[in-house]
């Protein structure tokens, strides 16, 4: 008897070890985003902190300053963002990350660099010699690019309704491609079959795009050059980092001003984006383990456009993408992103 109730007990005790374990599980709420390089990033940080830290993660689909103000919070109703673009969330930076404001949101310690310009692909430069934006306004390089004989060459400019198709048509008015090169505005899924179009012919080609995307895993792509960036000259741009009222960069939204266009100027290219991993401070508190995780984790953009092309040209399911990156690069996930943690 006495036997059996030393095994109860043992068995009673096995119970509430494991009880207190389930228990112990920090529950994490990972905010989505509708992009693909969002989405891959979201699942690498789902798997490692399921693997190596035990976390019940969720993940919740809501509008980008919803999820901010979430974060904001703190009641893990939404605990992490996974792709905040910091430089073009102002707003957010200052009411919740920046010494100033609440102070409620933390960043990885290194954020990639997401990058926006013109590019074309490596034959065209090689063959040809265009290496700068500004030769697009010289008639016999816009020659190059006309593909229907009305005497324009064609640049993608990006989708109507983008905020960037706008930027591009500032920089054809200010670099004077306007009056050489025809801005088209087709959808994104029309631009791509016509870019694979001109990669397998080898024909000249010239658009506006962003890193990470997939392209640039794919193909040779080059960036046409313009003057260093040396600072925004709006209004809503003082308080920030990259503000100069003598800089090269002026743009205001059509919403903004009806001269939008006539009193916008670009002449130098875009800075680079700051791309930081969002957290909420109170799951740093609530679990330290994760907020050191989270600070550690470094992202390369090469790394993220390689995820992406698997996701949307190979059709690999973002698990399968996730599982396959973290398998081959356990140094960097435990070494590096979970140092000190594990």
């Amino acid at each position: 008897m006495l036997r059996r109730l030393t095994m109860l007990a043992s068995a009673a005790i096995a119970v509430l070890a494991l009880a207190g374990t389930a228990e112990a599980k920090t529950k994490v709420v990972i905010g989505q985003l509708d992009w693909p390089g969002s989405t891959a990033i979201e699942e690498v940080l789902k798997q490692v902190m399921t693997q190596y830290l035990g976390a019940d993660v969720e993940t919740i689909a809501a509008a980008q300053e919803a999820l901010y103000e979430a974060l904001d919070k703190g009641d893990g109703s939404v605990d992490i963002v996974a792709d905040m673009w910091t430089d073009h969330l102002p707003e957010q930076m200052k009411n919740y990350v920046l010494p100033g404001g609440h102070q409620s949101i933390l960043l990885n310690a290194t954020p990639y660099l997401g990058t926006e310009g013109i590019f074309m692909p490596a034959y065209v430069q090689e063959k040809y010699g265009v290496k700068d934006l500004a030769d697009l306004a010289k008639p016999e390089v816009a020659k190059l690019f006309d593909s229907d004989g009305n005497g324009k060459g064609e640049i993608w400019a990006g989708a109507v309704g983008w905020e960037s198709t706008n930027h591009t048509q500032v920089r054809a008015k200010t670099y004077g491609f306007d009056k050489t090169m025809e801005l088209t505005t087709v959808d994104q899924a029309v631009f791509l079959s016509q870019l694979k179009d001109a990669e397998d012919k080898q024909k000249p080609i010239v658009f506006y795009y962003w890193t990470p995307e997939w392209i640039f895993a794919k193909y040779k792509l080059v960036e046409l050059q313009q003057p260093p960036f040396d600072g925004y000259t709006t209004e809503d741009a003082k308080g920030t980092d990259r503000y100069n009222p003598n800089g090269c960069y002026t743009f205001y939204q059509p919403a903004q001003r009806n001269d939008w266009l006539e009193a916008s100027s670009i002449k130098c290219g875009q800075p680079p984006t700051r791309v930081n991993i969002a957290y909420a401070a109170a799951l740093n508190k609530r679990d330290p383990k994760i907020g050191q995780f989270l600070k550690q984790v470094k992202l390369d953009a090469d790394v993220v456009n390689q995820w992406i092309l698997e996701m949307e040209v190979d059709q690999k399911p973002v698990e399968d993408v996730a599982k396959d990156w973290i398998a081959k690069n356990k140094d960097i996930v435990e070494k590096q992103w979970l140092a000190g943690v594990i």
